[in-house]
């Protein structure tokens, strides 16, 4: 079986590097990562609840879900519980979404993994996120090859009818924060990183529309930071629900100390 891989309006485009690689081996490897040593620790437990995080039908599972379960205190005072098996590598619906009781749905690499979500998953986590819990969107979501998730578009903000890259999209994964955006919303996503922008270790690739930019497709939601003049994004959609959280390199997978904080943020900061 073939091996699957795994208005606001960026600022200047500049010249990018699309990676062709072939279709037929265009995955990370799978079981080659290394956990980087994470040095942030943190003393008092907050008061409130754990965040119970649930990975749907995904690429796989990676060391960064793995870790959170257990030194999530190096990266903020909120409890994580991470379940990266249930339903990882399977159907599930509506109910068995209401039934795990989750606070914050991932999506990790999903079309990246051949993972092809049914017109009722799709609508089932729609439905979920406008009940009012998180998702967090990573890498190569919506569309690869002969798999087409891009019904779930809309949950990120973004138009279903965007057509993507048939190939991997190298990028330097040198993500700037944007300073335009001053939100509390986006503040909290960053808490703990610091500087105006971070080097991510997680796979060097982006999703990315067909246009080769994200650039002209953002009208709907906040690109909070861009590597690449848009070519890969960290992008924030805040609704009066929910607040959807997309990705586009693959943070998770061999990432460090800040692809850490970020996800953990993501799935921390909009839960009551």
């Amino acid at each position: 079986m073939r091996k699957a891989v795994p208005s606001i309006v960026c600022l200047a485009l500049a010249i990018f590097f699309v990676a062709q690689l072939s279709a037929e081996d265009t995955s990370p490897p799978k079981g080659t990562e290394v956990m980087h040593a994470d040095q942030r620790a943190t003393t008092d437990v907050a008061p409130w609840g754990t965040v119970k995080v649930l990975l749907l039908n995904s690429w796989g599972t990676t060391s960064i879900w793995e870790d959170m379960n257990t030194n999530w205190g190096n990266f903020g005072k909120r409890p994580v519980t991470v379940d990266d098996t249930t339903y990882i590598d399977s159907d599930f619906t509506y109910q068995n979404l209401v039934q795990s009781k989750a606070d914050v749905i991932v999506l990790s690499n999903p079309a990246g993994g051949e993972k092809q979500y049914s017109p009722a998953e799709i609508a089932a986590v729609a439905r979920y996120a406008k009940e009012g819990h998180t998702v967090i969107g990573t890498y190569i979501v919506f569309q690869w090859v002969n798999t087409d998730n891009r019904g779930l578009a809309p949950i990120f903000g973004l138009d279903s009818k965007i057509e993507y890259t048939s190939s991997q999209v190298g990028i330097s994964n040198l993500f700037e924060k944007n300073s335009w955006d001053n939100t509390k919303a986006k503040e909290c996503l960053f808490t703990g990183i610091k500087g105006n922008s971070w080097q991510s270790d997680g796979y060097p690739y982006s999703e990315a529309p067909a246009t080769g930019s994200w650039s002209g497709h953002l009208a709907n939601k906040t690109a909070v930071a861009d590597s690449d003049s848009c070519v890969g994004i960290v992008s924030l959609y805040s609704t009066a629900k929910y607040n959807g959280v997309f990705i586009s390199n693959f943070p998770e997978y061999n990432g460090g100390t800040d692809d850490e904080q970020l996800l953990y943020n993501a799935a921390t900061c909009y839960v009551k």
